[in-house]
Formats: structure tokens, sequence, C-alpha cells
């Protein structure tokens, strides 16, 4: 057998045939396709670059040097205040007291010194102030609400009434109603210290703040009657002495017992005085000791028959010569008909 026989050619296919083929040259159209398309990345990168630059320099600039951004707005004046307060301060106290250049503009303003100013007050226990484009100054005011007044003299001056807060921030007073301030009660036995403009806070007023609301809303009366506390003693025993109109030492201690029951003894005490009538107006009442019997004297040494007048709720016990007496309280809760207040 030949090899012709053994090794039969292979069938050629129509890919062995030379097919020689030029590829299509782009047209006009697709070359100024894909110039745009580059074109337009470019134009992408180098606008995200510019923005983010600048981003960076005008937080840059804001950090280390912000009056410079002030050429838009450079020849805008300050025109208004827009005044928020939960007290009585207006824009006019505001004003006066910011003292603001005139033809400011809103970024040439240090508002922390701003702020400062306000503060000084010390009526305005904080201060908010913001800017609000183009020419108006915000001022958000939380004031201080006086309990009480002191007298103060400042240098040769005639002595003046300046109110007392609770945090014991002494300050002049503004806007306040006079029948309202002609009601607070003095505060005596402390000693004003000047610092600064102002002086430094009385200790202890957190205690008459206490005392002198409680009574405010438990018992009016008694309220109105008080016309001097004392923190004279407040830094050895923690009492406070209050001066009255009905009674001339009323002693109420503030870390035994609580205002509220001392105040509806003393109405009790007083209530029964009154209805006896037969030994004489107090002169004092000891709140801060006794719980069932409370010491308490009297302009005139109490009449011995006055016991057997009392009623069976209040038993007064004279003293043999000098005046005071144990005043008896009945129990608590005995009768349902008898009140704290």
């Amino acid at each position: 057998m030949s090899q012709s026989h053994l090794n039969p050619p292979s069938t050629r296919s129509w890919r062995d045939i030379p097919q020689p083929v030029r590829p299509r040259a782009m047209g006009r159209e697709g070359k100024k396709r894909l110039v745009m398309a580059v074109g337009n990345i470019v134009g992408l990168v180098l606008v995200l670059g510019a923005a983010g630059w600048g981003v960076f320099e005008i937080i840059h600039l804001w950090e280390t040097n912000p009056t410079r951004i002030t050429a838009p707005t450079k020849g805008v004046p300050v025109r208004d205040f827009a005044v928020r307060t939960d007290g009585v301060l207006d824009k006019a106290w505001v004003q006066r007291t910011l003292e603001l250049p005139k033809a400011s503009s809103l970024m040439e303003l240090d508002l922390v010194d701003l702020k400062r100013r306000l503060e000084e007050s010390g009526q305005v226990s904080k201060a908010v102030i913001e800017r609000k484009f183009p020419d108006v100054l915000v001022v958000t005011l939380q004031e201080r609400t006086p309990v009480s007044r002191v007298m103060a003299r400042i240098g040769d001056a005639v002595p003046v009434a300046f109110m007392v807060a609770r945090d014991g921030m002494v300050y002049s007073g503004f806007g306040y109603d006079p029948v309202m301030t002609e009601a607070l009660p003095f505060i005596d036995g402390v000693k004003l210290v000047r610092e600064g403009s102002g002086f430094v806070r009385i200790e202890g007023m957190d205690a008459v703040a206490d005392l002198l609301g409680t009574a405010q809303a438990a018992v009016p009366a008694i309220y109105h009657s008080f016309k001097i506390v004392s923190l004279a003693r407040f830094g050895l025993d923690r009492t406070l002495v209050v001066k009255s109109t009905e009674v001339e030492v009323i002693t109420f201690g503030s870390s035994q017992d609580s205002f509220y029951r001392q105040l509806a003894r003393l109405d009790y005490i007083l209530g029964e005085t009154r209805r006896q009538n037969a030994t004489g107006q107090l002169k004092s009442v000891n709140l801060a000791i006794g719980d069932k019997q409370v010491p308490v004297s009297f302009d005139t040494t109490p009449d011995s028959s006055a016991g057997s007048r009392s009623s069976t709720a209040a038993v007064i016990r004279p003293g043999q010569t000098s005046g005071t007496a144990l005043f008896s309280l009945p129990p608590r809760n005995s009768s349902p008909t008898k009140r704290d207040f």
C-alpha cells in the first residue's frame, strides 16, 4: 500500500485563503465625538479641582483671618437688632449695652466681646449672639430673676438697692415692675465685696430663694410680711433669721426640716395667737428647733391664765419671768379638718 493512501491530504477551509482587509478609517464625526468626550473629562477634572481648592482656601481663611471675608458686606452697616429674651430687657437696653460703632458691619463685630458685655450686667445669665446677613444682629438672652434686694454703697455715693438672684448674683436690675421690686425682702448679715464692675456672689441665696418661693406660693400673706432675711448665722448653723411686720424675729432652719412644714407651723402659731389674743404680740418664733413644741417669746410677759383659755390643739406654756414660752403644736393628722395652710 502506498504512502498516499496511508496519509490523505488535509481538507482546506476558506479560512486558509488569504483575505487582506484594511481597517476602516475613522470618519470626521467619530473624531469629533472622541475629542468632545476627552474635552469633557478634562474640563470636569479641572472644575472639581478648582472647587476643592476654593473650599480649602475659604476654610483656611475663615480659621486664620475671617475679617478678610468682609469685602462683600464691608459697606453694609448693622441696620437692626432682633432681641429675644425670657425676661424684661428690651432692644433699647441691648443697644446701649453693646455700644456698636457707627457703620460697623456684621463681620467686623467681635461676638465674644459682645457676649461678655451683655453678661457683665449680671441680669443676663447667658447671651447668644448670631449674624443674620446682610445687616441684622440676633441677640438671645436668658435672664436672672431677683428673689430679694440688698443695699450697697459704691464709693461716696448714696446707698442704693441692688437685686439679688438665686445664684447669689448682685446686679442693678433694669425693666422690672416697681410694685414687684418693692415687695422683695432685703438681705442682711452679708458683706458685699467688689469684683470687677460687680460684686462677689452672696453665699446661701439658694436657701433664701427656697424659703421665699415656698412662702410666696403657700402663704402669700406671710410672705408679704417678710421685710428682712438675715444670713448672719447661715455660715454657723445654716439658719435664716427673718424680720416681719407680725413677728420681730422668725428663725428658720435650712438643714433639719422643710420650709413648707416650718411655714405651716408659723401659720398655725400666728392664727392661734390672734385667736387667743391674751399673751401680747409675738416677738420671736424659733422654727429651727422643736417639732411638737416651738419656742416663742412675747413683747410682754404672758398671762398665766392664757393656758386655760387656749384650745387643746395649741397650748402656750409661759416661762416664769422672761416672756418666753413653748408653743405646743397639735399632733400631725390628728384631725382631718385641720389644715397645713
